[in-house]
């Protein structure tokens, strides 16, 4: 009986400590953030690669329409420009070629007419009955007419042959020229994607490269797609926080937090979770575990001037429903 106590109370103490541990809050970090963001990424172009020649400095504040960043244009321009003089080339070529084949129509035309007034004239001999014209005469009429008839018809396919030939020629030339027209247009819209400016008043952040993990500053070289800053509205803030993937299931939607930030040390603040994404990922630096990023909402908003990327510290209080399941 006596050794049966100790067990009973050894049993207690850990039931005790792992209700304790369930029920304690749970800490994080996470960062302020807005919940308007424009991000930026390289453009798309004929090139696998693309440089920035330009970017604002990180933590300046931007208003809408303001330029932020600038990349490389320099095959792009030098295409344009070719382009460009390629489409005035082909335009003068279309009103020369437009002039010579409409004359080239109008002189089949012609022969036309000269060769309906020869059938005309000679169908005329070639019906005279008259007893004063001889057998030859009439003879030589005919010939006349059939020869005449033959030379119409020449005319006739030579004219059909000058009208198709400028269709053909005219279309193929408006055909070139629309596809540089349609060159011309892309690459001037790509020229716009790589001026870019904000489209909201914000705070501007650079990315980290994805493979060397280095803030990407003016003069570093990106893929197309690839992230290099975001502009953050300074209005409307939100809290994003990560929180490792063993302590995953002590938080869900709806969770009530107390939220203290680094730059105002004695304030706290009421927050609720309004958000846990469902598929964990790792952090850079963090070491080879995963991390669920969660939002949270201020349940009034602070006072204080926030600015995205303000360090946050989280208090998570465990809700009723999970203490109860535990």
């Amino acid at each position: 009986m006596k050794s049966i106590k100790p067990l009973y109370f050894l049993l207690l103490a850990i039931f005790t400590s792992v209700c304790s541990a369930q029920d304690a809050p749970l800490i994080i970090t996470g960062k302020v953030s807005s919940s308007n963001v424009q991000t930026v990424s390289a453009p798309r172009t004929d090139r696998w690669n693309i440089q920035i020649q330009w970017m604002i400095e990180e933590g300046a504040i931007v208003s809408s329409g303001d330029t932020i960043a600038v990349f490389d244009s320099g095959s792009v321009d030098a295409q344009l420009e070719q382009n460009e003089d390629a489409l005035q080339t082909q335009q003068l070529e279309l009103k020369s070629k437009q002039v010579e084949l409409d004359q080239a129509v109008s002189d089949a035309q012609s022969a036309v007419k000269i060769a309906n007034l020869e059938v005309e004239k000679a169908r005329i001999e070639a019906e005279i009955k008259s007893n004063d014209v001889s057998d030859y005469d009439k003879g030589h009429y005919k010939l006349a007419l059939e020869r005449a008839l033959v030379e119409q018809f020449k005319a006739q396919q030579a004219l059909d042959q000058k009208l198709i030939e400028r269709e053909n020629t005219i279309e193929k030339q408006k055909i070139e020229i629309t596809k540089l027209e349609e060159n011309i247009e892309y690459q001037r819209y790509q020229l716009s994607q790589l001026k870019v400016v904000s489209t909201i008043d914000g705070v501007v952040s650079h990315m980290y490269h994805p493979w060397t993990n280095e803030k990407i500053t003016a003069g570093t070289t990106l893929q197309a797609a690839m992230k290099v800053m975001e502009v953050q509205d300074i209005k409307g803030f939100k809290i994003d926080a990560w929180v490792h993937e063993i302590d995953a299931d002590k938080v869900d939607a709806g969770n009530r937090a107390v939220v203290t930030l680094d730059a105002f040390p004695g304030e706290q603040y009421n927050a609720r979770v309004t958000n846990v994404v469902s598929q964990p990922e790792k952090k850079a630096g963090w070491g080879n575990s995963a991390y669920y990023q969660m939002e949270l909402s201020f349940s009034q908003m602070p006072t204080q001037k926030l600015l995205p990327g303000m360090s946050v510290r989280v208090v998570l209080q465990p809700s009723e429903e999970l203490s109860y399941a535990n």
